[in-house]
């Protein structure tokens, strides 16, 4: 059968494929740990289960109008906006969409060409750069430093910028590495990003999950004339456990929003109707629990930084965001065992699979070499286990 050859410049999401191989292990029976997935293990809270079966219990089963949200949904955005990241926005520069993923998504089919160029540091998640290959464009990426926790500077991303340059990504806190940008290197970053008179696309999904007194500030918030030219992309499946709900959203100049609106309506028409009244009560509803996981999250952190930083071979910054480890495990490179050579963080994550039942995901697919991302959105107790296995299997190299 012959494809597009757009095809030929896009991989498997390295994390869905990851997460899908240790799927189907399990289903086999194998006895495996991952640490693969980018979602609590925790249950949507029950207020917000009670908002989705009540929408079901009252019909609210049918497309939804408008489109791309309903009213009362996107009037919650536009307060969580204005209360949470100092924003203004009207209801018609509010997309929600399925999932983040599709937020982003949409604003590169509506803003990238053939031959544009889209800045990207990395480490960067995986779907960042091939969503921008698939519309024909050119990512350009910028490697960033574990000492600066792997955050872009102004001056690489000026030196970054040509003639054809349309767009800038940026993820704080970020995954794989849960850096997270500070005031004035933010302030730097939008600085240049005025300048150049770009676009920027900033994924802020793991904004509510911060630790050590880090702050989260959105870049649209620093100079006004940014407002015009950023999409600020959000949803509600990392802090209210919400993954498999699919409701994302995205905030910005309305002529961009309501060209989204128009790819949106060609895609998917609408966002579930059940899952928007349910992000509807996560946005209203109490708080509280998000705390609750943000607590238990960093509880996890510290416990999988420590174990990670007793293995031989493994350096790990302690990350300020999200939930994901990002260790160093270049010093293993060379080493081996009757399983064979380890020659780079892949050779790695499949040692670790087949030797010791852990999975996790090599940093390749991230868009840096030589780390490995440990999701500690899992038990405390999966957490412990996955160390002492990893341990074990360690011993086997030399």
């Amino acid at each position: 059968m012959s494809f597009a050859k757009r095809m030929s410049n896009i991989q498997a999401s390295a994390t869905v494929a990851a997460f899908a191989r240790a799927g189907e292990l399990k289903r086999q029976g194998v006895d495996l740990i991952s640490l693969v997935a980018g979602e609590p293990d925790f249950d949507t809270p029950e207020h917000i289960q009670d908002a989705g079966i009540e929408a079901i219990r009252t019909g609210k089963t049918k497309y939804t109008n408008p489109a791309s949200g309903i009213p009362e949904l996107k009037d919650a955005i536009c307060n969580k906006f204005q209360q949470d990241n100092n924003l203004s926005y009207a209801p018609q520069q509010i997309i929600v969409t399925c999932g983040a993923k599709q937020t982003i998504f949409d604003a590169i089919v509506v803003l990238i060409d053939e031959g544009d160029e889209v800045v990207i540091p990395a480490p960067y998640w995986t779907s960042y750069a091939d969503q921008v290959r698939l519309m024909g464009g050119t990512p350009v990426i910028v490697p960033t430093a574990p000492d600066r926790n792997f955050c872009m500077t102004a001056r690489q991303l000026q030196d970054a910028i040509s003639s054809r340059t349309k767009m800038v990504m940026l993820n704080s806190p970020c995954n794989p590495t849960g850096g997270v940008y500070s005031h004035s290197d933010l302030q730097a970053i939008a600085d240049v990003i005025a300048w150049a008179g770009i676009y920027v696309i900033t994924d802020e999904i793991y904004e509510k999950l911060l630790y050590d007194g880090a702050q989260h500030i959105s870049i649209a918030s620093l100079i006004p004339e940014l407002m015009n030219k950023t999409l600020t992309v959000n949803g509600v499946s990392k802090a209210y456990a919400m993954t498999g709900w699919r409701v994302g959203y995205g905030a910005g100049p309305q002529d961009l929003i309501a060209n989204m609106i128009k790819v949106q309506s060609q895609e998917t028409t609408n966002t579930c109707s059940i899952s928007q009244y349910a992000a509807l009560e996560a946005l209203n509803g109490p708080q509280g629990c998000v705390e609750t996981m943000r607590q238990a999250f960093e509880k996890r952190r510290n416990q999988i930084v420590e174990g990670l930083n007793n293995l031989p071979g493994f350096q790990c910054r302690t990350p300020q965001g999200a939930f994901y480890a990002f260790p160093d495990v270049t010093k293993l490179f060379g080493a081996s065992s009757s399983w064979g050579k380890i020659e780079s963080d892949i050779d790695l994550c499949n040692f670790l699979l087949d030797e010791a039942r852990v999975a996790c995901v090599p940093g390749a697919g991230f868009g840096t070499s030589g780390y490995l991302r440990f999701s500690y959105a899992a038990s405390s107790q999966d957490i412990q286990e996955a160390l002492d296995r990893i341990q074990t299997a360690l011993t086997q190299l030399n």
